[in-house]
């Protein structure tokens, strides 16, 4: 297979690479990665919501369950989502998953810039001073 990039361009990359492995959101997420995997309150919480969305599932294909059945099932989805979104494992990974994805679209934007001479913007063009090459 033919390269596409240049050795000048992969050095470029490594370099950068190890200065994101080095930020301390990538050391964050990593860590809150590692925490949510070897949560095992976490992952009963979370394989408990799975079975009971199949359950629930399950129950609106063959038709043969009460409503009283299905609501007791959604019921306890509910609860199970607000447990899980509201445990600490989960909320921490969020946060880090959060400020990790901010710093590679930083990373994204920038490399734009200085390829395009454009800042990238959001859909209303309100966060790039009309610098993000759209028609204004």
């Amino acid at each position: 297979m033919e390269e596409i990039l240049t050795p000048e361009m992969k050095a470029a990359v490594a370099a950068l690479g190890e200065l994101v492995k080095a930020d301390a959101r990538n050391i964050a997420i990593q860590r809150a990665i590692d925490e949510y995997e070897h949560s095992e309150d976490l992952n009963n919480l979370i394989a408990e919501y799975n079975t009971q969305q199949d359950l629930l599932a399950d129950a609106y294909a063959k038709n043969e369950a009460t409503e009283e059945f299905k609501a007791a099932i959604q019921m306890r989805i509910d609860a199970l989502y607000d447990q899980i979104t509201e445990h600490p494992v989960y909320t921490a990974y969020i946060e880090a998953k959060q400020a990790f994805d901010a710093l590679t679209s930083e990373i994204y934007g920038e490399l734009q810039f200085v390829i395009t001479g454009h800042r990238p913007c959001s859909h209303d063009c309100s966060s790039c001073h009309s610098d993000c090459g759209h028609n204004h």
